[in-house]
């Protein structure tokens, strides 16, 4: 039997591509391409909205429900200036408690059943008469707590208690986070379902080799800047194999989340005379990835955190052999198909760095293996089993 189903977008901005966007982009777009049974209510912003909208327009069992303050100043000026003294006060609870009527008053007009929230997070909290889904992306906050401020922190921590508390169902994207939200949070085992993500879908647009000025040989690893991705470790372990590959660069993508370790960084490839050799290229739109997989002679993994690490499985896609930190779910997720070496353990990186690339045969054998195991992730098989999920409630 159909469904109503709203999916919370509230937490959620196109303007902001983290991990979460890309999943939240991702899964709704397999579960549009096979479900068309069930009613999609998409509740969010303007500005959100519209970027699906665009995507969706032509789906008969998709429609859209803004809560937005410019929403309010046309037909409710009241809701729209307590939203505004309630921003001005830096009141998130009484922000909360005035969008928690209008979307109780969506979910009893629209007749919804199921509240899906993609976002690591219920908001609002309180809802009547629904079953709550809740997608769990990371516990990173239990685990590198200095990388979040005070406020941020409390806020990621009270989001887990009430995802465990008011979630009839939760999706962990890794047994990782399962067992983490099982020993962090007492969560019951009996409720949380691994749904494991997948890579970003091929691009059309393949660019000109020279538009990215890559090197003709290079390591590739595309993260944003942060401490636990340990990018040092790889500008260490090329350092100590540049005399004997001379032509071996390193290739980074990611945005720059921290100014001070970027300047570190930078000093970094100065100190180990490997300045024209390692590239950072910033945050790199997504039809130019292909080409810089597909160039690339390894794919390496330091991070010392993932949830998932949809990276990973992109390199085996594109046929990249894996080097990478064995931790949290990475190890998970590679599998036999890569190498995993001591996380943060810069000479272990350059052996298993200078090991495949001095053994073709070897190489050769993880590309193998790697599209093997990419055959184990997709995001037909994530919207199945999100499906199977909704409709056992």
């Amino acid at each position: 039997m159909a469904k109503k189903i709203a999916v919370n977008l509230l937490l959620t901005s196109p303007k902001s591509v983290t991990g979460s966007f890309v999943y939240i982009k991702n899964i709704l777009e397999a579960i549009f391409a096979i479900d068309r049974e069930n009613q999609y209510i998409l509740i969010g912003s303007f500005v959100c909205l519209n970027f699906f909208k665009k995507k969706y327009s032509g789906l008969q069992n998709v429609s859209y429900q803004a809560v937005d303050i410019r929403k309010d100043l046309i037909f409710n000026s009241l809701r729209a200036m307590s939203k505004l003294a309630a921003k001005f006060r830096h009141d998130f609870s009484a922000k909360e408690k005035i969008i928690k009527y209008e979307v109780q008053k969506v979910i009893d007009d629209e007749g919804i059943e199921i509240f899906f929230c993609p976002s690591s997070a219920i908001f609002p909290i309180g809802l009547k008469s629904i079953k709550i889904v809740t997608t769990v992306l990371d516990l990173q906050h239990e685990y590198l707590p200095k990388n979040f401020s005070s406020n941020y922190l409390k806020r990621r921590e009270n989001d887990c208690r009430n995802v465990v508390d008011y979630s009839d169902k939760i999706i962990a994207i890794s047994n990782y986070t399962k067992q983490s939200l099982v020993e962090k949070y007492n969560a019951n085992l009996d409720k949380i379902e691994t749904i494991y993500l997948a890579p970003q879908a091929s691009q059309k647009m393949m660019p000109s080799r020279l538009s990215l000025n890559l090197p003709d040989e290079y390591i590739f690893y595309p993260a944003a800047i942060w401490p636990h991705k340990n990018h040092k470790v790889i500008i260490g372990a090329v350092a100590l194999l540049k005399s004997k590959f001379p032509n071996l660069h390193l290739v980074f993508s990611g945005s720059i989340k921290n100014g001070k370790l970027k300047e570190e960084l930078d000093a970094l490839t100065i100190s180990c005379n490997l300045k024209d050799r390692v590239h950072f290229l910033g945050f790199v739109s997504d039809e130019y990835m292909p080409l810089i997989y597909e160039r690339a002679k390894l794919f390496v993994y330091p991070s010392s955190f993932e949830g998932f690490g949809i990276p990973l499985v992109e390199a085996f896609n594109y046929g990249v052999p894996v080097i990478a930190a064995e931790n949290t779910s990475i190890g998970e997720v590679v599998g036999t198909a890569g190498i995993l070496v001591e996380t943060g353990n810069v000479g272990a990186f350059a052996d298993a760095i200078e090991k495949v690339l001095s053994d073709p045969d070897l190489g050769q054998d993880l590309i193998r293996r790697g599209y093997e195991r990419a055959k184990d992730f997709s995001w037909t098989k994530a919207a199945n089993k999100t499906l199977e999920l909704f409709n056992s409630l």
